[in-house]
């Protein structure tokens, strides 16, 4: 009886360890840098901001780059799950179960990479191995999943690291980091603590939240973007703002990019199919996002 009392102990110590042993991914603010380069380097910052609640769900809204508080995402840290939801869209398409970290090895999960440039829905896939590395502030697990569909899939590997997610965009579970892609993730960062650094095309990470919002308000005030809703052009118009060395880049809601361009005050969106779009402003980094809307 003894013995028997002593083993139920151990499991339960080791059962009490594990759960305490779960980094969330959203308990303070968490920023994320991914950088990608084509033509030089550029690298975009989003963070999770402000609450909401949606169908008995409290979820955080994930702002800058081309999320804009159109996308919201929550955790249940006692199911180690990380949910999405993408608001605005035409048709409400539901929460997407983006990150399951409580899988075992050998197991499978259907993957979803809800409004982004990968394929939407790249599969059944099935964890290979789970393998705690230590990072800048504590060990992290990283998950190794491949793709069953060794044939038609376009993503045959992918990794996420526990409390941080994807090493490309948060919202791509289903997708590996490329650089000269969508992007790989160069530095994370919760509470303003730097948790992750991959800085082998960028020089340094640096955190901007807060101080962005107040370096967007300045932006705001500056640039006009006009007409809009409009069908066939968008003229840029500032009194203050220095045009030299702009550039410019317009996404649609899924993240693809449909132009990019040096500046000029006049832009030719007329190709482009109704919907909404971001219209990004870069000089190295990103300086600012305004949305339209083309007829």
């Amino acid at each position: 009886m003894r013995k028997f009392l002593l083993l139920l102990v151990t499991i339960l110590f080791v059962l009490k360890t594990k759960s305490q042993s779960y980094i969330p991914m959203l308990d303070s603010h968490s920023e994320w840098h991914v950088t990608n380069c084509f033509f030089g380097c550029l690298t975009d910052k989003y963070y999770t901001i402000g609450d909401t609640t949606f169908k008995g769900h409290s979820y955080k809204f994930l702002d800058l780059f081309h999320y804009m508080k159109n996308f919201v995402i929550r955790e249940d840290t006692t199911l180690q799950r990380i949910y999405m939801r993408i608001l605005n869209s035409p048709a409400d398409t539901g929460e997407f179960l983006l990150y399951d970290f409580k899988l075992a090895v050998n197991d499978t999960m259907v993957l979803s990479n809800p409004g982004s440039p990968f394929p939407q829905n790249p599969g059944k896939f099935v964890l290979d191995s789970i393998k705690p590395k230590f990072l800048i502030t504590k060990s992290h697990r990283h998950f190794y999943l491949h793709s069953l569909d060794t044939i038609t899939s376009e993503v045959k590997n992918t990794i996420w690291v526990e409390g941080i997610g994807s090493l490309c965009l948060i919202n791509t579970p289903g997708a590996p980091p490329k650089i000269t892609g969508v992007g790989q993730l160069s530095c994370f960062f919760s509470s303003g603590i730097q948790q992750y650094q991959n800085i082998d095309s960028i020089s340094s990470c640096l955190p901007v939240y807060p101080l962005s919002i107040g370096e967007k308000t300045d932006y705001k005030a500056s640039l006009k973007i006009l007409p809009n809703p409009t069908s066939n052009r968008l003229q840029i118009i500032s009194n203050e703002f220095d045009f030299e060395g702009l550039k410019i880049k317009i996404i649609n809601l899924l993240g693809g990019c449909v132009i990019e361009k040096e500046y000029s005050k006049f832009i030719d969106i007329s190709t482009l199919s109704e919907g909404v779009y971001f219209i990004n402003f870069y000089r190295g980094e990103k300086l600012y996002s305004a949305k339209f809307i083309k007829l």
